[in-house]
């Protein structure tokens, strides 16, 4: 079952009660952060997009230890002009990880 996915004033935030790979947006998106919060000990999140040629590959992990849901220690910022993502879909490892993306 896919993941829920929220739209905000600011973005998106990819988590809920399921975790199978969710895509975000099928066409292009600019990302700012990616923030998670993992909700239990050793949750993981990969984000999948698509190059140049069309194939899917991994470009982002994240991973904390314990029972962190302050996703502000645990986040990358790609600038104020944020970076491009095709078609990007998210894993989040437990049910209720949160991946929150903030567009540029």
């Amino acid at each position: 079952m896919a993941a829920d996915i929220g739209s905000t004033e600011w973005g998106y935030v990819v988590g809920g009660t399921a975790h199978d790979a969710t895509v975000v947006n099928a066409g292009t998106i600019w990302v700012k952060v990616l923030a998670f919060a993992g909700n239990a000990d050793g949750a993981t999140c990969v984000i999948t997009s698509t190059d140049n040629s069309g194939a899917a590959a991994s470009c982002f992990k994240f991973k904390v230890d314990g029972n962190d849901l302050d996703a502000s220690g645990c986040h990358v910022f790609f600038g104020d002009k944020g970076r491009p993502f095709t078609n990007m879909t998210v894993d989040n490892g437990h049910n209720d990880d949160a991946l929150y993306i903030f567009l540029a």
